[in-house]
């Protein structure tokens, strides 16, 4: 188990100090439903996720171009998309533990999981610098503190798509 499903699930867990998800036969293949049902809906989030960050890509080049008006739709479709990609995260992280853990090394889940930690760091970098640009001081830092923004941008979204790709279609 990783260190946050013991600290949620584990035998002395969260959950399981609380009551709230006794640690009983039954109890478990109750989890193991709800863990298949929040990793489904994770999948779908992640699908939404994705177009929501295309669409604030395509928003996000309009505003980069300095066409007018499309600054403040690029950072309404920013909102959205890490709103959602924050609930699809807290799908997987918040789900209960599997019954069995594999101990493959480089399966599409371990893949999966790395791109997750990029396309995690990337959500938090792009916020931040997107932050700077709108900040900064004169036309130089604007300038390039955007080239930037847009090619963390495109890690991230590069890192998610693949992290999608590696885990549906394995």
């Amino acid at each position: 188990m990783s260190i946050l499903e013991k600290g949620l699930w584990g035998e002395r867990g969260l959950f399981r100090i609380t009551g709230l998800a006794p640690l009983t036969l039954q109890a478990r293949q109750s989890e193991l439903k709800l863990r298949r049902t929040m990793l489904s809906i994770h999948q779908l989030g992640g699908f939404a996720t994705l177009g929501l960050m295309a669409i604030s890509a395509y928003y996000g080049k309009k505003a980069y171009d300095l066409v007018p008006g499309y600054a403040e739709k690029h950072r309404t479709l920013v909102r959205a998309t890490i709103a959602s990609y924050s609930l699809t995260a807290l799908l997987a992280l918040m789900s209960p533990p599997p019954l069995i853990k594999r101990d493959d090394k480089w399966s599409s889940l371990a893949i999966h999981k790395t791109l997750a930690w990029i396309h995690g760091a990337g959500m938090v970098a792009t916020a931040i610098l997107g932050r700077q640009v709108r900040e900064s001081a004169n036309l130089e830092e604007y300038n390039r503190l955007k080239k930037i923004h847009m090619g963390v941008a495109i890690a991230t979204f590069t890192a998610l798509a693949s992290s999608m790709i590696v885990i549906t279609f394995r």
